[in-house]
């Protein structure tokens, strides 16, 4: 048995590649884990046990025990002593907040690519993509569910490409973060299961902001186009708080993932 880890002669470790295994392992687990949690395979507030995670996912207890914790960190989940872990109830204003702080984070990264200049090809991509959005509104009226699941993809790549154009790696990290609370994230569109012209007029006024948002970036306008994705956040939580009747009984359609954890009021 030799004493190194990864080559620095330190501990007692008979292969490096067992830290390699277990974290691809522990990664694997813990968002299988927080897929089943968000899909609502667990009701809030009701116990989670290590040992059913454990045989559920088809790993050791300590891998489960590790995977809850990091839910824990993530706030998906809650531990008490004694009690063990739990999953947590996630209120309209939890997740209203969430979305004005991603609009803070995105804002600093719209006014940094305004500053820095976007390139040419990722202009292209992003006019591309609020093009094919635009192009997709008489279906969403309709109703037409591909078109609604294309119209949530669209939406991510306009919001993840504001970030790229930012060339700002220490923001998508922090992005991810905040984007793990339910409905917080650009993904977490929700098309009610019948498209009211309110709903419709909201999903129209979110392009027209993408719009002016990718202008303001193109034209070197930094302080406007962090105003403009403020303002579009803080729409985006508004229409969560109005919405939410309808949403909380939508059946139909590509619904958001963690929409199950949410109650108006939270309840632990």
């Amino acid at each position: 048995m030799s004493i190194r880890i990864c080559g620095f002669s330190l501990l007692i470790i008979p292969n490096c590649m067992q830290f390699d295994e277990m974290s691809v392992q522990l990664e694997n687990t813990t968002q299988a884990l927080r897929d089943a949690v968000l899909a609502g395979n667990y009701d809030p507030g009701v116990a989670i046990r290590e040992q059913a995670v454990a045989e559920s996912q088809g790993v050791s207890r300590t891998l489960a025990r590790l995977a809850m914790g990091a839910l824990e960190r993530e706030g998906l989940l809650t531990h008490e002593p004694n009690r063990g872990f739990r999953v947590r109830a996630f209120s309209v204003d939890e997740v209203a907040d969430a979305i004005e702080v991603r609009g803070e984070l995105e804002a600093l990264a719209a006014r940094q690519a305004a500053e820095r200049g976007i390139p040419e090809d990722l202009e292209r991509h992003l006019r591309d993509t609020l093009a094919e959005a635009a192009a997709l509104m008489e279906s969403l009226a309709r109703g037409d569910e591909e078109a609604r699941t294309r119209w949530i993809q669209l939406n991510v790549q306009f919001h993840h490409g504001i970030v790229e154009a930012s060339a700002n790696r220490a923001i998508m990290p922090v992005l991810d973060s905040v984007s793990r609370i339910p409905l917080a994230g650009p993904q977490a569109i929700v098309f009610t299961s019948t498209m009211t012209e309110t709903v419709m007029a909201q999903v129209r006024a979110a392009h027209s902001d993408h719009e002016q948002i990718l202008d303001a970036i193109v034209l070197r306008q930094g302080t406007r186009a962090a105003s403009l994705i403020r303002e579009h956040a803080y729409r985006s939580s508004r229409n969560k708080r109005q919405n939410f009747e309808e949403i909380e009984n939508t059946k139909s359609g590509p619904l958001p993932a963690g929409l199950t954890l949410i109650r108006r009021h939270a309840t632990g």
